[in-house]
């Protein structure tokens, strides 16, 4: 018993330490009594102000969600604002520090191994993805079908567990595949009874990063998708789905002008370290890690602390709100550039990845969450959500609970916050958190 209770308190400790949400049957509020199905879009580099930059009907997909559902103001993206991380985000509802996934390019010294964006290789090794369980093994091992298309690295099996379907991610370009993937999707859920389908597209990404945010390349292709939002509400309206499908459409961050016309500052890094002097550089752009050699520190963090529009930081002083600084693979020195500058890499072999040096886009992010381009979306449509319902800003932490509620599963520890999102739910009478002191305190009951 006294085991029992050191462990308990142990855990405690840990959880609140990481400033995570300890699960309770009410955390996602009253559990609907009809058994509700959902289509997940991660619609990477949704600006938050994309949609309403448009002219009044352009986009009648958008336009039929925010009148028949909810949206936010706007979502606040996670540090740091680049892919993998945020994806990792919205699967688990925890920052960085707490799934691991710090960036799109990471070094684990321990194991002389690379993380790389678009090497599926070694993104598919699974002791990078120990440290969190997605909300797709959540509930398959509760009992739900769930299919995944592009999403992230669902193909690697969490404590053997693996979703009914799944096609993990690899670059594919243009809207084409979203269309060809949704039709896959909604033939699983109609047909084989799926709970859950999640499906990724990153068309308007790549439009921002090659044309900018602000250009006609972006708003065609954000058109492009609408145009495929549409064409699945007239399905839905067709289908046996249309009273128990839901709709959610997230992303993964903003996107801010790269061209140095918009006043986007280019500057190397090489003009201030010898990369005699480090081990390894990882990643450009707006935020770059750095693993300098052992005796080289202090040089190393001084020379660094003279590059203009960039905060240097060693390990230690890397800002709390940043949720960042306790991960695993989180090297001595961290730069973040200020808004309107980026950060070029070395010409060695001592940058991952290699050849990121003298590079320039339309469009960028990875920026902390403090700057406004780099604010994302939430839309929910369907008999979960709200009418014509546009609510304050949440977190993307936040998103998780939104797929265990309607999913009606018990989630996991996270680090969202159910008073950010309960406003979204038609539901009158979900309950509200549970503290932990009241959860922990009704378990050390049982064990006195």
């Amino acid at each position: 018993m006294r085991s029992a209770f050191i462990l308990l308190i142990s855990c405690y400790i840990s959880l609140a330490a990481g400033g995570i949400v300890l699960p309770s049957h009410h955390e996602h509020g009253e559990k609907s009594e009809e058994k509700q199905k959902l289509i997940v879009f991660l619609l990477d580099g949704f600006r938050w102000d994309y949609v309403d930059k448009m002219p009044r009907g352009s986009l009648p997909g958008f336009e039929r969600i925010q009148n028949e559902g909810a949206r936010a103001l706007w979502v606040n993206p996670i540090f740091p604002s680049v892919s993998y991380p945020s994806w990792t985000t919205l699967s688990t509802g925890l920052y960085a520090e707490n799934h691991n996934i710090i960036g799109n390019y990471m070094y684990d010294f321990s194991r002389n191994e690379a993380f790389e964006l678009f090497n599926t290789t070694s993104t598919q090794r699974a002791h990078w993805w120990d440290s969190a369980e997605p909300i797709w093994t959540t509930a398959t091992r509760q009992g739900k079908k769930v299919g995944l298309f592009l999403w992230q690295r669902c193909d690697v099996p969490q404590k053997g567990i693996r979703p009914a379907l799944c096609d993990g991610f690899v670059a594919k370009r243009g809207s084409k595949v979203l269309e060809s993937n949704l039709g896959k999707a909604f033939e699983v859920l109609e047909q084989e009874d799926y709970d859950m389908v999640m499906l990724y597209n990153e068309h308007l990404d790549n439009k921002g990063h090659y044309n900018g945010p602000h250009t006609k390349e972006l708003y065609e292709a954000l058109q492009e998708l609408d145009a495929i939002i549409y064409r699945l509400f007239e399905k839905i309206s067709h289908s046996s789905l249309k009273h128990k499908v839901n709709i959610m459409i997230v992303s993964d961050h903003g996107m801010a002008d790269g061209h140095i016309e918009a006043g986007m500052k280019y500057v190397n890094v090489k003009d201030f370290v010898n990369s005699d002097d480090i081990k390894l550089a990882i990643d450009v752009g707006a935020v770059m890690t750095i693993a300098p050699e052992s005796d080289k520190l202090e040089k190393v963090y001084n020379s660094l602390k003279r590059m203009p529009g960039v905060n240097v930081y060693k390990r230690e002083e890397i800002p709390e709100e940043y949720h960042y600084k306790k991960g695993l693979f989180v090297h001595d020195i961290l730069l973040v550039a200020k808004t309107g500058f980026f950060i070029n890499g070395f010409e060695s072999d001592k940058q991952l990845p290699p050849n990121a040096q003298n590079v320039e886009w339309g469009g960028f992010h990875g920026y902390p969450p403090g700057d406004p381009d780099m604010r994302t979306v939430f839309f929910g449509w369907g008999p979960a959500f709200k009418s014509h319902f546009r609510g304050s800003p949440i977190e993307l932490v936040d998103v998780y609970q939104l797929y265990a509620h309607i999913l009606n599963v018990s989630p996991q520890p996270h680090n969202g916050s159910w008073e950010r999102v309960r406003e979204y739910l038609t539901s009158t009478t979900a309950m509200i958190y549970q503290s932990m002191l009241v959860t922990f305190s009704a378990l050390l009951l049982l064990l006195i």
